[in-house]
């Protein structure tokens, strides 16, 4: 799996970002989504946006998963963890 950082557009203003970022797992799960995993989360409440980070087969697996939970999506980008020298 690869993993991708998924930055959500402004969500509307009836969706909490933080209830929508503890969510997305358990809607992704329902909908049988078996080829993208949400492994963390992070929001930004006062713009209401969430950026996801996620293990996924493709970038179009991600966004067919993010498509069947109704999450707007701004940017899917493929990344890959480094860790910093210290």
């Amino acid at each position: 799996m690869k993993t991708f950082v998924v930055n959500s557009a402004i969500l509307r203003p009836s969706i909490d970002a933080k209830a929508c970022a503890v969510g997305a797992p358990k809607m992704l799960m329902e909908e049988g989504v078996k080829n993208a995993k949400v492994t963390s989360c992070y929001c930004y409440g006062p713009e209401g946006r969430v950026f996801f980070i996620i293990e996924g087969e493709s970038r179009n697996a991600v966004l067919e998963a993010f498509l069947k939970i109704n999450v707007p999506m701004a940017s899917i980008m493929e990344a890959e963890e480094v860790a910093p020298k210290t």
